[in-house]
């Protein structure tokens, strides 16, 4: 897995559970009585993006500086052919784009202190020129999901000089055959579009009606997965003491699965080097998994954790898949020591198969930070993205 590809999931399911927890883009009205805002995954100051035609944006007034909101008791527009005021209530406005052209919106609210303000904002309607429509587990324009569970398609509207376009209730997209896929409604700002995916069928097409960009879906049972590898190879190299994920990637064939979900168990196979489990601390949702729950998941996940200095082999089985015979998956993981001059370790017999594993241990050293970095980044995202479907399945 490619590092630009991890880190963009793992960003993408970050934006996506954070709509959620009240991150808005702001930008300061022109009199500077207050702030305009939208939800949106991160937070950014001086927000002022197009809004695609078609397309809705729900804004709020916050007191400068703080996270209160302001009461809205009226706005209205300068040129409601561009952008007109759809409705008005005490927490949110709703504007709705309609011909490219900017429009300054007004705003009267009421802070707490009871005293009325009245300040304006720009903002603008523009066609966006590039859709990019992608899995949420490939590159490639092709993916397979489960029966079931929901087709998530990430997507990016930008304008030609690469401006990014928001507005949401606007789905420039047709699906081919259109009864295959069930539309979900998401929140503003939210990166990708969600399907329920209760069909099987060979092949769904999703394509962008502003630039042609497609991918194409896949849904199948769960039985019919036979496939599935450890990422990276499932090799970790890890200190004493110190613990690491590790990720099961299932395929249908050479085509990734996106929407896994599948039962995880894991241990190791040298409980006196390291311990493997797949328990995973999460308080949230049903079935979650916690301290006193059980040894499993959901999320492809196990967590390796080093004792003592040698070579932890262990195993990750998906009990679910190939019609119920499940995959098991072994791989072995580095635990190494770090010592200082004067330790009294250092003085210890090397025998030959020592002497192999230092060696080993002394070339892969400087892989140790990856080694970290990227399977946290997408146990991060796995669990993220886990949260999120809970929340909205």
């Amino acid at each position: 897995m490619k590092a630009s590809y991890v880190l963009r999931r793992a960003f993408s399911a970050l934006v996506l559970v954070t709509l959620a927890t009240g991150c808005y883009s702001k930008a300061t009205a022109y009199n500077g009585k207050f702030t305009f805002a939208y939800a949106s995954g991160v937070e950014f100051e001086n927000f002022v993006k197009p809004i695609a035609p078609g397309a809705k944006l729900d804004v709020v007034a916050f007191a400068n500086g703080t996270e209160d909101k302001l009461v809205i008791t009226k706005a209205t527009s300068s040129r409601p052919s561009v952008l007109a005021i759809e409705s008005t209530s005490e927490q949110k406005l709703v504007l709705k784009a309609f011909e490219p052209g900017v429009a300054d919106v007004e705003i009267t609210a009421v802070d707490p202190s009871g005293k009325t303000l009245v300040d304006k904002m720009f903002f603008h309607v523009e066609k966006p020129t590039t859709h990019k429509l992608e899995h949420a587990c490939t590159d490639g324009p092709d993916a397979v999901y489960v029966k079931g569970e929901h087709v998530f398609v990430y997507h990016q509207l930008a304008t030609s000089d690469g401006r990014p376009v928001v507005g949401h209730s606007y789905t420039p997209f047709t699906v081919e055959p259109a009864a295959e896929l069930e539309l979900v409604p998401q929140p503003q700002g939210a990166a990708a579009y969600t399907f329920r995916a209760d069909t099987k069928t060979p092949r769904v097409t999703v394509r962008s009606a502003v630039d042609g960009t497609a991918v194409s879906v896949r849904v199948v049972d769960r039985g019919e997965l036979k496939d599935a590898w450890l990422d990276g190879g499932g090799e970790r190299r890890l200190f004493e003491g110190s613990s690491t994920y590790v990720f099961a990637r299932v395929g249908f064939g050479a085509t990734p699965v996106c929407s896994q979900n599948a039962l995880t168990k894991a241990r190791s196979l040298t409980p006196d080097i390291c311990t493997v489990t797949a328990k995973i601390d999460d308080d949230e949702g049903e079935g979650a998994a916690s301290s006193d729950g059980p040894d499993t998941n959901r999320w492809q996940l196990a967590v390796v954790k080093g004792h003592k200095f040698g070579i932890c082999k262990y195993e990750v089985t998906l009990p679910e898949l190939d019609g119920g015979q499940g995959v098991r998956l072994t791989a072995e993981a580095l635990v190494g020591r770090m010592e200082f001059p004067g330790d009294q370790k250092t003085d210890v017999a090397v025998n030959a198969s020592t002497k192999d594993l230092l060696l080993r241990i002394a070339m892969g050293w400087w892989l140790v930070g990856v080694g970290f970095i990227a399977p946290s980044l997408i146990a991060f995202a796995c669990i993220a993205w886990t949260r999120l479907r809970r929340k909205h399945s």
